[in-house]
């Protein structure tokens, strides 16, 4: 009786033991992060070039953002004299918002080829033309509008008697969106007609973006 009784008890520290060690061994599961958004860092590429300043704000946000959000942003460049710094800081400013505008036309093209795609004849012309004129009215707002463009960073660069200036501005597309339906509350009517929802093809156009700015860095 005694030696069952040891038996039994040995099986079972034996069982224990066992089960211990397979779970301290076992390999855990490796749970993948998302990867961070990278934007463009002057002063990594010149270390001639201070960063004179920061939205921490925007900085916060982007941290919580994975690389699968689609950030359309622009670095404008511009250099002049130095006695007039505040014309360089205004050119550098209006070189970013060109840039952001030729990203901007990819994401209306993008929404064109969605209405294409949906909508046939003349009344689709007649949505097209409308949303071209939208985005034109988009464009005319970005100088005027800090929350359409939001100045992120800031690079200031002096060689001699030449200054350069450097503006990484970043656009909201959801604020632009929400501007769109308020000032072009006819072609959301007209596209709701047809069961059509613009924020759908918005995030597509979006999508379409991405996709083309993905396979453009893989060439």
């Amino acid at each position: 009786m005694q030696e069952l009784i040891f038996w039994l008890i040995f099986s079972v520290v034996a069982a224990t033991l066992i089960f211990t060690q397979v779970a301290i061994t076992a390999p855990k599961p490796v749970v993948s992060q998302p990867s961070k958004l990278e934007l463009p860092d002057v002063a990594k590429k010149d270390n001639d070039a201070q960063l004179i300043y920061e939205n921490e704000v925007i900085s916060e946000k982007l941290s919580k953002l994975s690389q699968e959000r689609t950030t359309i942003y622009a670095l404008g460049e511009f250099s002049g004299p130095a006695f007039n710094e505040k014309s360089v800081k205004e050119g550098a400013l209006q070189v970013a918002f060109q840039i952001l505008i030729s990203e901007l036309e990819l994401v209306k093209n993008s929404l064109l080829q969605q209405l294409n795609s949906v909508l046939k004849g003349e009344k689709n012309e007649a949505l097209l033309a409308r949303t071209v004129e939208l985005f034109e009215q988009l464009y005319q707002r970005l100088p005027l509008d800090g929350s359409l463009a939001v100045t992120y960073k800031i690079w200031r660069k002096g060689k001699g008697e030449v200054t350069t200036y450097y503006y990484l501005v970043l656009f909201d597309d959801e604020y632009a969106r929400s501007l769109i339906e308020s000032i072009g509350t006819d072609l959301v009517q007209q596209l709701q007609d047809y069961d059509i929802s613009f924020k759908e093809l918005w995030e597509a156009a979006l999508a379409g973006y991405a996709k083309q700015k993905s396979k453009a860095s893989e060439k």
